[in-house]
């Protein structure tokens, strides 16, 4: 995954790289040391005060730094000002799902009630140039300047409001309005197994599984994790911080054709209260305005009307079917589509 902070300035980019690189052992890149590096070098004549050349000097050599990271499966975090919020636009479907982009904000309000603190804390990870403003009008123009960009661009800013508080999760590929949806990791095996070992809830597989597949089940998400970018997330309420299921984007092959599809399953308790209808939805916005997908289908047994229901309220429609094989067992599926 590659993890991409900006904003504006003195909003604790660094500081947030920094925290990220001891809590996840992923490492960072500076574009702003990269920068640094460049002008102390003098292989560029550009000052540290010519904001929109070195953008343009210093993107396109970042960008294809973020492609070979991702190209060889490495985590990354690259952080700095001068990376343009609209770069969703300039890779290709195969890189997007790797990119998260984080943009920090700092509100009107939390400027005027703690910029004695913005001020104090501008040198707390990097020693600023003189150049460097630190002035009232200055930042809260800059941070407005930044959330029309986040707006324009769809990038959903990271408010800094009433109080300094980022919590960040490299693992956290979306959300709902009550859910996080993160990447599954090997310690989630216990949670898996209250799922995958329910009859009921592996209805679709018309068995449970034993906990060597429930393994292999981690093992495969997690390859496709690095393959694709995405599979099954694991589906975790905000408030209370419970497992609800497990609810993703699937590449799969369809009555022999490739699609991207959407799967959604929970735990039997959590039936019945509209989280795969909201899970689901924040997929298909995740699937079509972050990855930029046309098309998403839903493949489905033709008995499971609980399932039936939550892809009508999505609005996809019956487009086909097919049948696919477990066990030995030939079992016949729907295919529901829906396109932009």
């Amino acid at each position: 995954m590659i993890c991409i902070i900006t904003g504006a300035s003195h909003t604790g980019k660094t500081v947030l790289a920094q925290k990220l690189l001891r809590k996840y052992r992923i490492p960072y890149l500076s574009v702003d040391l990269i920068k640094m590096g460049l002008i102390r070098s003098k292989y560029t004549t550009l000052t540290p005060l010519d904001d929109e050349a070195l953008e343009a000097y210093l993107w396109p050599v970042v960008k294809e730094i973020i492609k070979t990271a991702i190209e060889n499966g490495q985590d990354l975090i690259v952080e700095g000002c001068y990376m343009p919020l609209g770069l969703r636009k300039e890779f290709s479907p195969k890189y997007l799902p790797h990119i998260k982009l984080y943009c920090l904000v700092m509100t009107d309000a939390y400027l005027k009630e703690h910029f004695g603190n913005v001020k104090k804390y501008a040198c707390a990870a990097e020693l600023r140039t003189e150049g460097d403003v630190c002035d009232f009008d200055f930042l809260r123009k800059e941070n407005r300047r930044y959330a029309k960009m986040c707006d324009e661009c769809g990038v959903r800013p990271v408010l800094i409001d009433k109080r300094y508080r980022i919590s960040v999760d490299p693992a956290v590929v979306a959300e709902s309005d009550r859910m996080i949806f993160r990447r599954i990791r090997p310690s989630d095996f216990s949670y898996l197994c209250e799922m995958l070992q329910d009859p009921a809830v592996t209805y679709a597989w018309e068995r449970p599984f034993a906990d060597e597949e429930v393994r292999a089940w981690i093992k495969k998400r997690r390859e496709n994790y690095r393959k694709f970018g995405y599979d099954y997330f694991l589906a975790i309420e905000k408030k209370t911080g419970k497992t609800v299921g497990q609810i993703g984007l699937l590449e799969e092959t369809l009555a022999g054709k490739a699609y991207t599809g959407i799967g959604y399953m929970l735990r039997r308790e959590e039936w019945g209260k509209g989280y795969a209808t909201e899970g689901a939805k924040a997929m298909l916005d995740y699937a079509f305005r972050e990855l930029g997908k046309t098309e998403i289908v839903a493949d489905i047994r033709p008995e499971n009307l609980a399932s039936r229901r939550v892809a009508e309220r999505l609005g996809m429609q019956i487009c086909g079917e097919c049948v696919k094989r477990f066990d030995g067992k030939e079992m016949p599926h729907l295919i529901y589509r829906l396109q932009t």
